[in-house]
């Protein structure tokens, strides 16, 4: 009795739900419901727990022939909404955008964020009442020209990443510990807005000062547009009512 007690700690949950899984399949096949009715089984188990596993990933491969078209047409649709702002000068706040290689399958499954969210962001950037500018097509070289001006006080880093990495384009890779010198690269504010890893050191830790950094966006966790979108709307509702007070 001991021995198995030993065996069902040993043994990981999903390995029993998998030979559940198979036992299943096995059991409908010597019942007789045939062929069909296994297949049906097979792909409702493939789904539940491709959602469950993989989350948004699964979802949006899942969904890839609708993104394939939405995608590049939110591309174009937010690139004609940045028009309407500074782009590639410097600011007092800079924001970071990162971008698709349209040869590569991720950007037409996988977004970096859509137009209504750098909607929010604009709406935040102007309650606050700063000057800001864009960067749609930044290089490295351009990334350590901003953080090293000391001009610039707050920097947005907007797309995908980790805590500790910026998804520049989408083979190309931005490490912040490369900017683990608060003396060139200070900044009053950093905010990583994208999703990020419960361990380890951000840029925020780096660059931000202690008492600053509260209040720079930075989740220890994967986030999605909704999560992005509640939390500038929750940031510039909070601006406007301490003004009116």
């Amino acid at each position: 009795m001991n021995d198995f007690k030993k065996i069902l700690r040993r043994t990981d949950t999903g390995l029993i739900q998998f030979f559940l899984y198979v036992g299943a399949l096995i059991y409908l096949l010597a019942t007789g419901h045939g062929w069909w009715s296994v297949v049906f089984v097979h792909l409702f188990f493939v789904v539940i727990y491709g959602i469950i596993y993989f989350r948004e990933d699964f979802l949006l491969f899942f969904l890839s022939p609708i993104t394939a078209v939405i995608f590049p047409i939110q591309n174009y649709l937010l690139r004609k909404y940045l028009k309407n702002f500074k782009q590639n000068v410097p600011a007092e706040a800079v924001v970071i955008l990162g971008r698709s290689d349209w040869f590569k399958l991720e950007a037409w499954i996988k977004h970096n964020f859509l137009k209504r969210e750098i909607e929010s962001l604009v709406k935040y950037l102007k309650a606050k009442k700063q000057d800001f500018s864009f960067y749609p097509t930044a290089s490295f070289k351009d990334i350590e020209k901003i953080m090293s001006d000391k001009n610039t006080k707050e920097v947005y880093f907007f797309g995908h990443g980790t805590s500790h990495i910026f998804q520049l384009n989408t083979d190309d890779y931005l490490y912040y510990c490369d900017f683990n010198d608060p003396q060139k690269y200070g900044k009053d504010f950093v905010h990583q807005i994208h999703c990020g890893t419960p361990d380890g050191k951000s840029l925020i830790d780096y660059v931000v000062p202690k008492e600053n950094q509260n209040k720079c966006f930075l989740f220890r966790k994967p986030i999605n547009s909704f999560d992005i979108q509640k939390e500038f709307k929750k940031r510039t509702k909070n601006l406007i009512k301490n003004e009116n007070k």
